[in-house]
């Protein structure tokens, strides 16, 4: 049995430049779609991290890492959280976000004003394709069952993305980028032309946590006809993607 725990969402810019909160939902290329905008956030902004890697090559491009992500010392002694603790005993300083944070989190910490001003931008995808792309991400290179019992026993993975999305079952966001069309709706992010063009490029030629999936669609097409008890659950769970976005079951 081979377990993945529970994915929340984490948000990864603040910008203030742009008075836009961008926040990314697991497996939605948005590793790839955070490097690119890092190249236009200012100083002010408030950055997370990537992977070490990551961290480097966005550097040396850009002289962008972390940034602005450190818990002030006036919200640590008014509110001393567990994670907190967990920080504190890993001999580091907390910070505002972790990668666990909720969009309800991060809404408590920006308040009410900046919230309300600022544009909520996500990235969406196919649910069913979303499964799949979870189970061929195994950067672990751990022997994997097959795609029925994994998702079986990671029920959990299915609308996990709501929590990022959605702050008592109503949806959040202002704009939607969605991740089978990332060139085209990357438009919709409240920055100029100049830098809109910027961030495609990059983008173009971006591509984070890639070469793990295997492109046989006849295969993954008789995977997910294996394990058709996923559907009645993203039919469930995955209401936004099946409505709004008219996502269906992969075909030829």
């Amino acid at each position: 049995m081979l377990i993945i725990r529970k994915c929340k969402s984490f948000i990864w810019i603040i910008s203030h430049r742009h008075k836009f909160i961008f926040l990314k939902p697991f497996k939605v290329a948005g590793s790839s779609s955070e490097f690119a905008l890092s190249s236009i956030v200012s100083k002010n902004d408030i950055v997370t991290n990537l992977s070490k890697d990551e961290e480097k090559k966005r550097y040396s491009l850009f002289g962008i890492k972390e940034q602005n992500n450190r818990l002030p010392l006036s919200k640590l002694l008014s509110g001393f959280s567990k994670q907190n603790k967990k920080d504190i005993r890993k001999l580091t300083w907390p910070k505002v976000f972790h990668p666990h944070c909720s969009a309800a989190e991060v809404k408590r910490y920006v308040g009410d004003d900046i919230w309300n001003e600022y544009k909520k931008i996500s990235i969406i995808r196919n649910p069913w394709d979303y499964l799949l792309s979870f189970y061929y991400w195994n950067p672990s290179d751990q022997n994997r069952p097959e795609f029925k019992n994994l998702i079986f026993e990671n029920r959990h993975l299915i609308g996990a993305n709501n929590v990022h999305y959605h702050i008592d079952n109503e949806c959040i966001m202002d704009a939607f980028i969605r991740y089978e069309h990332l060139l085209t709706d990357i438009d919709r992010l409240p920055i100029d032309s100049k830098q809109r063009i910027k961030v495609k490029q990059i983008l173009e030629n971006t591509s984070l946590k890639s070469g793990y999936r295997e492109r046989d669609k006849h295969k993954e097409l008789e995977m997910l006809n294996q394990a058709n008890f996923i559907d009645k659950a993203i039919e469930a769970f995955c209401a936004l993607e099946l409505q709004q976005f008219k996502y269906e079951k992969l075909k030829m």
